[in-house]
């Protein structure tokens, strides 16, 4: 199992969600981040903005990063955080998601979908007024 989370957070939704949810979802090992052993490692970082293209740099530079440590990348596991995969209060999915899951892969890093799960969304998720989960 992943030694290291890294949760990647749309950067429009980070100008007004502080991501109190998913953090504490994380240290719980509740909802999208079950099953993680309690020693696990926690890092967030945004996308860097429409279009996702940002995150290459950065996933380029956590690349190097974790070799230089010894890190394996089967190690590392990258969560899309929910406010870029699913529709929401904020808005709807990213229309880039499935471009970041791509430039994600070159890395080898695991991709994963969603980082919190509000009841209200599910709940319209249910309904049929949210669209379910994408990667």
């Amino acid at each position: 199992m992943s030694k290291l989370v890294v949760i990647i957070q749309c950067n429009q939704s980070l100008q007004h969600c502080p991501g109190y949810w998913c953090t504490r979802d994380f240290y719980l090992k509740e909802g999208c981040f079950k099953g993680y052993p309690a020693d696990t490692r926690y890092m967030t970082m945004s996308c860097g903005g429409c279009c996702g293209h940002n995150i290459n740099v950065k996933l380029a530079r956590l690349s190097q990063l974790l070799e230089r440590e010894g890190t394996p990348k089967d190690d590392v596991t990258i969560h899309l955080a929910s406010c870029i995969v699913s529709d929401n209060h904020h808005h709807g999915p990213c229309p880039f998601r499935h471009q970041m899951v791509t430039l994600i892969g070159r890395y080898g890093f695991t991709v994963r979908a969603g980082s919190h799960v509000s009841k209200h969304a599910q709940q319209k998720r249910d309904e049929k007024v949210y669209r379910p989960w994408d990667l």
